[in-house]
Formats: C-alpha cells, structure tokens, sequence
C-alpha cells in the first residue's frame, strides 16, 4: 500500500503559565534545547511533506527560533481550545491532500515508533481518525475514550465533564491524532464550545465523525511516561529524568 502524503501539525501556543516562567512553554529549556525542538526531532524521520507549528503566546519568538526551511507556522491569536488552534491550520493546507498528525510541543518523550504504529493503523484500517490510546489502571486526569466490542472509538469525554460512571473507564485520550484531512477540517467546522470550559476541543471531532459512520480506530499504549505533557516544573523535571534514564538504557 503506498503511503498518503503526510503532514504534521504541532500544537505550539500555550502560554506555560504553570511553569512560572517568562518563556512560552514551547521554548521551555528540556536538555538543553526547548521543548518543541525535541519534538520536532521526533517526528523528523516520519518524512511530512508539510510540517506546521500552530504558534500563539510569544509567537515571534518561536517563529525566530524555528523558522527555517520546511517549517511553517499558523498563528493562533486567541487561546480557545485544541480544536480551534487545529482550525487555524486550514488555510495553509489548503492545497494538501492527504493524512494529517496532531500532537502537542509539550510532550517531550512521545517516540517515533509510536507515531509510525499510529500512521500504519490509520492507513491500513482506511480510517477517518486513528488516536493513541493510554491504557492504565492508575487514574488519570484525561479525556477517556469509549469504544465498542470490535475496536471502534465512539468518543472521547473530557475528564472535567465525566459523570463518575464514565471516570471508572480506563482508556485515555493521549492526546496524538492522525486524520484524514477533509474528513478533520469538516468535523471542526462542526463542533461547538458547550462544554466545561467553553472551549472547542479538538476531541470532540470524534465523536462527529464516529456519529456520522466515519471509521475511527485506535492504538493502545500503557506506557504513561511516553505521552507525559509538561504543564509545571516538577512535570519537566520529571521528563528529564526519564529522557536521561532511557538514554542511558540504550
């Protein structure tokens, strides 16, 4: 089966307001580089034939630390959620046709492995979405996610708007989609703000397309060290000493 062009789209605008510090968390120092060059390593080797930083908070800072060639970058003015920060790329992949992956610039240890598993699931299941999926018995501050008997996800729910039934499920959204790309931007032109936190989350376009008979799949991990996303200081110290323990593990 040949692949479908790829293009990957790192959600970069966050403010970090957690990590009292003046630098965007994109810029975050983790071993040495900032947060979102580590992932920017990490997705390197799958090949995108677009690769597009949504920026925000301190926006020309991370564009002058990361403009380069084959970098592009979408602006995000306002913060109002995941699923209106992946809106803001519509328009410069306009002109692209094919499988778009979504992930976060705070999660430092998610693997390149992981993500070709992710993308060969989605092509070879033909599905609309593909998500990863952590599996876990510890509680989990995440969205859950609800499948059926045959592996099919119908939704995700996030963990502020879980009724107590739904907290006791323990798949949970990691946060790193691959989408058909008219089949995403269709989904988020969709989906409303009535929610918890009157925000347009990303996770709500499963639920739309899952609705509408779209296939969305899913694979599972039970590493929780690898989708680890820093949101305070003790989270990014807390990365380092994995990243540095798996280093020396090689």
């Amino acid at each position: 089966m040949d692949s479908k062009p790829l293009a990957v789209v790192i959600l970069a605008a966050g403010k970090g307001t957690r990590m009292k510090s003046s630098l965007a968390k994109a810029l975050q120092p983790f071993c040495g580089q900032p947060l979102l060059a580590r992932v920017l390593e990490t997705v390197k080797p799958l090949k995108s034939e677009r690769t597009l930083i949504v920026v925000g908070h301190q926006s020309e800072a991370v564009k002058s630390r990361f403009g380069g060639e084959a970098i592009e970058f979408a602006e995000q003015a306002e913060q109002l959620g995941t699923g209106h920060a992946v809106q803001q790329a519509e328009e410069a992949l306009e002109g692209f046709s094919g499988t778009v992956l979504v992930l976060c610039a705070d999660m430092p240890l998610i693997k390149t492995g992981t993500l070709e598993k992710l993308l060969e699931r989605h092509e070879q299941t033909l599905a609309q979405c593909t998500l990863l999926v952590l599996k876990t018995p510890e509680a989990r501050d995440f969205g859950r996610v609800f499948q059926d008997g045959e592996g099919n996800v119908l939704r995700i729910v996030e963990a502020r708007d879980c009724s107590p039934e739904e907290k006791t499920v323990d798949e949970y959204n990691a946060g790193v989609y691959c989408f058909d790309k008219e089949s995403l931007f269709k989904a988020l032109r969709e989906i409303d703000c009535d929610n918890d936190q009157k925000e347009f989350y990303l996770t709500d376009t499963i639920g739309y397309l899952a609705g509408r008979r779209n296939k969305v799949q899913s694979i599972i991990t039970r590493d929780s060290d690898e989708i680890l996303g820093v949101n305070t200081e003790a989270d990014l110290k807390r990365a380092e000493q994995i990243f540095h323990r798996e280093a020396s593990n090689r």
